[in-house]
């Protein structure tokens, strides 16, 4: 299946106090495989002070079928339970859709997604959304086993090409150790702390071969399970890009909103958390201070 228009992009990247990180490479020494299986050549590489992981595809000297056209995460037991949202960095060399297969233990169940990469030889982020679609019934409890990523779809295509893979994360809003997509509407009151992700946005993912459009917004989604008497937000711990903390004042009317620039209303969290800088460690600071990736206004930049 190809694509036959051009996909409205998300453009904001994932920043780096996501609740489940699958995969960022920092953890891993230059030149191994980085934990991921033995398919299309993976080599963790540093990229101007970043680690990342390089894949070289190339052809299949047997066994499964196509193994070296794509990259294999073991996942293990990462918690899917509500965070069904998967981000992930890439860069290659062709426009072309890009398929993960999310594969569950003995078989359970291997679910698929596609989302358009439209900007060679450049990172693009590219978002999964597995709330949505076939199999997301199933993709509720721990016990994932797999995560595929397919440059070029199930195909046999870009043979001795080389892409590039970093970040790969799930996303999403979390109280306590519980994903908020998970619990019941006003169910959360009094002092609420919130870490994750917080995010608004909109991608197209298909399965089908049609492309359906999505909409995402966390926001909505913390309102609807605030209670009206909840009191206090604290989003000190989360990573927050396109901030609408109204939805939320509607609806709860006397709460306070504390963000990492301390305790602000409305107006004054809309305008700061457009100015912030981080180091990838989570380190706040007021510019970068090297050559490097940095979070600047929730979007990862390289300096």
């Amino acid at each position: 299946m190809k694509k036959v228009f051009l996909l409205g992009m998300l453009l904001t990247a994932t920043v780096c106090n996501a609740q489940e990180v699958l995969w960022n490479g920092e953890d891993r020494e230059l030149g191994s495989d980085g934990g991921f299986w033995n398919r299309a050549d993976p080599t963790v590489i540093d990229e101007d002070g970043n680690k990342c992981l390089k894949l070289t595809l190339k052809a299949n000297p047997g066994g499964w079928d196509q193994e070296h056209h794509n990259a294999a995460l073991p996942v293990g037991d990462a918690d899917f339970k509500g965070l069904r949202r998967i981000t992930f960095r890439l860069k290659m060399a062709d426009k072309h859709n890009v398929m993960v297969q999310l594969e569950g233990k003995d078989g359970a169940y291997n679910a698929k997604r596609i989302f358009w990469y439209d900007n060679p030889g450049e990172w693009q982020v590219m978002t999964y959304e597995f709330a949505v679609g076939p199999d997301n019934d199933k993709i509720t409890d721990t016990g994932s086993n797999v995560l595929a990523i397919w440059p070029y779809e199930e195909t046999a295509d870009g043979e001795g090409k080389s892409f590039y893979v970093d970040d790969i994360q799930l996303e999403g809003p979390m109280a306590g150790d519980v994903a908020v997509r998970t619990l019941s509407d006003n169910s959360l009151d009094g002092e609420v702390t919130i870490t994750g992700t917080i995010g608004k946005g909109n991608y197209q993912n298909t399965w089908d071969g049609d492309w359906h459009p999505e909409a995402y917004d966390d926001f909505a989604l913390l309102a609807a399970k605030l209670a009206p008497t909840a009191t206090k937000l604290d989003v000190q711990g989360a990573g927050i890009w396109e901030a609408d903390w109204e939805v939320i004042k509607n609806k709860c009317p006397g709460i306070t909103i504390v963000t990492n620039e301390g305790t602000v209303g409305i107006s004054a969290v809309s305008t700061q958390l457009t100015n912030t800088v981080y180091s990838l460690s989570g380190v706040r600071m007021a510019e970068p201070t090297a050559k490097g990736i940095y979070i600047i206004n929730g979007k990862k930049i390289v300096k």
